[in-house]
């Protein structure tokens, strides 16, 4: 960076959740919103789960008077549809709807490529990501026989994932990890070959250390939620990456965190239905600063 160039002020967010059910989560984004507006970022990044069906558009075009860049990656519950959605399966929201909804707001999708920042030599490489049971699959095998027919239906002790219910594309969970692995990793390749650093933003953590703490030893319950969450690839290839990549940030599990995987520095964002969080980012020094808006 130019020593004379002022720093990048990055702002990130995630699990908004936008929606008629969530009225004090709505009011927390609202609080958010006007936050941003008044303390304008460089660069705006929501990590997913933004809102289902027309939440989606409703909860991106609060961000209107926000003036600055803007990326995104979609979250799990922003591809679920029903039997008869009119708008397609869950893969036709991924690639095509999202995307040209996102596009039309004024963001970028970060799942079809990296945004460049050529003057700060960083590339902001993100996904939704997905889960594959990698982090789990060998305990659940020595906790319970019927293991392979939880992960196929998602079922719990008590209840199902609702992912089971309402994502529905022609992939398993296992081939659409590897799919959107081989994507996110083709994106940060190709940032790095041109910016000198990157920062990876995903929905779903990116390694395990930013998943929800569950106690030890796992009950059957919480093996299957690790399971469920993210994938050993992607943290085999971005460890390869590290001493490249600054930071990674996440969503998801509702579960403010923050941990190392190398070299990088991660944080899951951490909010939730009934508060949200925003992080900021000033770049290159790297300082993080959370703000919380709700109860």
């Amino acid at each position: 960076m130019n020593a004379k160039q002022r720093p990048l002020r990055i702002a990130l967010t995630a699990d908004l959740h936008y929606g008629t059910r969530h009225t004090a989560g709505n009011l927390a984004t609202l609080q958010l919103v006007t936050h941003l507006c008044e303390h304008p970022p460089d660069v705006l990044i929501l990590a997913g789960d933004i809102g289902a069906g027309e939440d989606f558009t409703r909860c991106l075009d609060l961000f209107a008077p926000v003036s600055c860049l803007k990326a995104l990656v979609p979250g799990n519950h922003d591809i679920w549809v029903t039997s008869t959605d009119p708008r397609g399966d869950s893969l036709r929201l991924y690639q095509q709807l999202l995307p040209e909804l996102a596009n039309e707001r004024g963001f970028h999708y970060l799942d079809h490529g990296p945004l460049l920042l050529p003057e700060y030599q960083l590339a902001l490489v993100g996904s939704m990501n997905w889960y594959d049971y990698s982090w789990a699959i060998e305990e659940l095998k020595q906790t319970t026989p019927d293991w392979a027919e939880r992960l196929r239906a998602k079922r719990f002790i008590r209840g199902r994932h609702n992912d089971a219910n309402y994502v529905r594309w022609p992939f398993t969970d296992e081939s659409f990890t590897q799919e959107a692995v081989s994507t996110l990793v083709k994106h940060l390749d190709d940032g790095l070959a041109q910016m000198d650093q990157a920062i990876v933003v995903t929905h779903h953590p990116a390694f395990r250390g930013l998943n929800y703490p569950a106690p030890e030893p796992h009950g059957l319950d919480e093996l299957l939620w690790k399971a469920f969450s993210g994938n050993a690839r992607l943290e085999q290839e971005l460890a390869l990456r590290s001493e490249r990549i600054a930071f990674t940030f996440c969503g998801h599990t509702h579960c403010a965190r923050e941990n190392r995987l190398a070299s990088i520095q991660g944080f899951n964002i951490g909010g939730d239905y009934h508060f949200k969080r925003l992080l900021w980012l000033d770049w290159p020094s790297g300082r993080i600063e959370a703000v919380r808006f709700g109860s």
